[in-house]
């Protein structure tokens, strides 16, 4: 059983079975937020598109949640393409990048990644 109570509160209360571990009142960084929420990602647990999770939030909240899913969920996107290309052909790599689930979010990504270089090159206005 997992308790998470005001995930983005100073104070939070974590009770993990699996682990048999109880942490209570721990201050949680944001690094440690975004590990969390990449657990949830990579095991397909939905909590933080839940409506009864959201409804919790205020709106400072509910925008900082917005901003640790989208980071975890980058992470968890780049780790899907993570790997060596000294011994892989090019359509080997490209066929990687295909079959990721993540496929989307990495060349939105990258669209993004290269229009900010052009900005700084002065390429575009």
């Amino acid at each position: 059983m997992l308790l998470i109570k005001g995930l983005f509160c100073e104070m939070i209360q974590v009770r993990s079975l699996y682990k048999g571990v109880l942490m209570t009142k721990k201050k949680w960084t944001r690094e440690d937020l975004i590990k969390v929420v990449e657990y949830f990602i990579e095991h397909k647990v939905p909590i933080m598109s839940h409506p009864k999770f959201r409804e919790r939030l205020d709106r400072n909240r509910n925008l900082f949640a917005n901003q640790v899913t989208r980071e975890a969920t980058g992470n968890v996107a780049y780790r899907s393409v993570d790997f060596d290309l000294n011994e892989m052909t090019d359509e080997e790599i490209w066929s990687l990048f295909d079959q990721s689930e993540y496929n989307e979010l990495i060349e939105d990504n990258a669209a993004a990644a290269m229009m900010k270089m052009a900005e700084k090159l002065n390429l575009v206005k």
